[in-house]
């Protein structure tokens, strides 16, 4: 089924709200273009599903990092090439892009041919690369940018309607990196967040580790089991938010710590040298790498409208089908519950998600004993 855009390249009637709608509903609306939405929306293409992919390109699969754990690349992968592949990859099976950003969405009751209503998006225009501050390094942006066109991605124009029978929501996080001259070039490079993910790399390195927390001292003492040259500095003039004896603990295994925040990233050509810190002494840290700790922030909007469960740190609580409170709508990736922020486990996810919305998706006859159990 071919799905109209309005606003895009078509020229649907308007409701009465004066925005723009489709005239035809789609099976399934990924928001979000990254590792888990591009799984979703392949797995959805491959069902014969037809399938709509939303992303504005602000996640973290358009930075600078090397994915070294997944299996079948032994010399690793840079996430923006999986990015890559995995856009052609769902065009192959039918998928259609959209440069965008979902302001609003809400539930309807009742769609022609579907017995379970479907969900309402409306599309507000975001900046192009250069427009406006993004998440990404810019070659990586440029490089999606380009070939989104190739495959026919448009960008919203004006505020704008699409419909689906069913909603996978794969927006990931927002990062809270330092900012500094150079940063960009950085991250995924001498700056990093995940321990699972690059934590190896530090073997023979020496490390900081930038954070107040508990989070923060689990990471710099996690770390020893890569090199045993780890310091943990507070990132802030208010000093530790955790107990003496837990900085006993750090000095019992050799870690200094420094209650300060960061004046200065020493960096070139995306490789940080050392820290000043924000001390009287203008004390100067050799570093190799830094891991920043920050607690990402699920970017859970659209669950929020739509009165989707989300746990205690805004994010979205799904099953193990990735399925949430809500029928027909579905969550894949970092901003879900049970996350790893891992690019493996966010393809999983993707995977899952979809095989739950498509069984959603059958008809009462297609499922076990002939009855829609939803």
């Amino acid at each position: 089924m071919r799905v109209m855009k309005p606003g895009i390249d078509g020229e649907p009637d308007r409701n009465l709200s004066g925005r723009r709608r489709e005239e035809s509903i789609a099976d399934c609306v990924v928001v979000g273009g990254g590792p888990a939405g591009l799984s979703a929306a392949v797995n959805m293409g491959r069902m014969r599903r037809s399938v709509v992919i939303v992303d504005d390109r602000d996640g973290r699969s358009l930075w600078g990092q090397t994915n070294r754990n997944y299996l079948g690349f032994p010399e690793g992968i840079p996430a923006a090439e999986i990015r890559l592949a995995g856009r052609e990859q769902a065009a192959r099976y039918g998928a259609r892009f959209i440069h965008g950003h979902v302001r609003a969405a809400v539930r309807r009751d009742g769609a022609a041919g579907s017995t379970h209503g479907y969900f309402e998006l409306e599309l507000e225009p975001c900046p192009e690369p250069g427009e406006a501050p993004a998440a990404g390094r810019p070659g990586n942006v440029v490089r999606d940018v380009n070939l989104g066109r190739s495959l026919g991605e448009r960008r919203v124009a004006e505020s704008t309607l699409i419909r689906a029978r069913t909603l996978i929501v794969a927006t990931g996080v927002r990062d809270a990196f330092p900012s500094f001259d150079g940063w960009e070039e950085c991250v995924g490079r001498s700056l990093f967040w995940c321990i699972n993910c690059d934590g190896y790399e530090t073997i023979g390195h020496k490390v900081a580790v930038v954070g107040p927390d508990e989070e923060a001292a689990q990471t710099a003492l996690q770390l020893l089991d890569f090199t045993a040259d780890v310091t943990l500095v507070a990132g802030t003039d208010r000093g530790f938010g955790i107990p003496a004896s837990r900085l006993a603990d750090l000095a019992g295994e050799g870690i200094a710590t420094y209650p300060r925040r960061v004046a200065e990233y020493r960096n070139s050509a995306g490789h940080i040298k050392g820290l000043i810190l924000g001390d009287a002494e203008g004390t100067r840290l050799d570093v190799d790498m830094v891991f920043q700790y920050h607690r990402p922030v699920a970017r859970a909007e659209i669950a929020s409208m739509l009165d989707v469960q989300l746990d205690e740190i805004g994010q979205i609580v799904v099953d193990s089908s990735q399925q949430t409170n809500v029928p027909g709508f579905y969550a894949a990736g970092d901003v879900t519950h049970p996350h790893n922020h891992q690019i493996s486990a966010a393809v999983h996810e993707g995977n899952e998600a979809a095989c739950a919305a498509n069984y959603y998706l059958y008809r009462p006859v297609q499922k076990a004993n002939g009855r829609d159990e939803i």
